[in-house]
């Protein structure tokens, strides 16, 4: 399925591009867009030392795509670091997309993994959707694509291993 916003070709069963994020539908859906207040705000960008929604300090940026930006930062109310995942507005405007987030959050919490990421919220404020998830330091697998490339068919077993490994 081709995305409507950047080109890429995309598994038919895809939601969400694989290259921007944007949501994809399939020819027989209907979509009708309307302008919203959330997609005139533009995606906040939180500063390191900031704090957002009154209980979250900014440690650092972690990542940006299509789906939104993705900082390390410390819950004041719990006392831990987490994931803080800011939406895209264009995402965030999308009911059905925020209901499949929530969807997906209630079958994550019954999930108990050591190679699962544990999503903790989906809350909103000030116009601004946040996903906040379990902090987990190290290198993501594309990242670590990227950085060296085709890896080696023992290489490959090895992360599915990882991936599919016993609690």
């Amino acid at each position: 399925m081709k995305c409507p916003r950047c080109q890429f070709e995309n598994p038919t069963d895809s939601l969400f591009c694989n290259r921007c994020g944007t949501q994809l539908f399939s020819p027989q859906e209907q979509v009708s867009f309307t302008q919203t207040a959330t997609l005139e705000t533009p995606l906040k960008e939180l500063s390191v030392g900031s704090t957002f929604a009154e209980r979250y300090q900014v440690i650092e940026e972690l990542g940006k795509g299509g789906m939104g930006r993705v900082y390390k930062a410390y819950d004041t109310e719990i006392k831990e670091q987490v994931a803080l995942k800011i939406l895209n507005p264009e995402i965030a405007a999308d009911k059905s997309v925020i209901d499949r987030f929530r969807n997906e959050l209630k079958l994550a919490r019954k999930i108990s993994h050591r190679n699962v990421c544990r999503m903790y919220d989906v809350c909103r404020v000030e116009n601004t959707t946040y996903i906040t998830m379990e902090c987990v330091s190290g290198e993501d697998l594309k990242s670590l694509l990227r950085r060296i490339g085709q890896v080696t068919a023992k290489r490959a077993i090895a992360i599915a291993e990882q991936v599919c490994a016993r609690a």
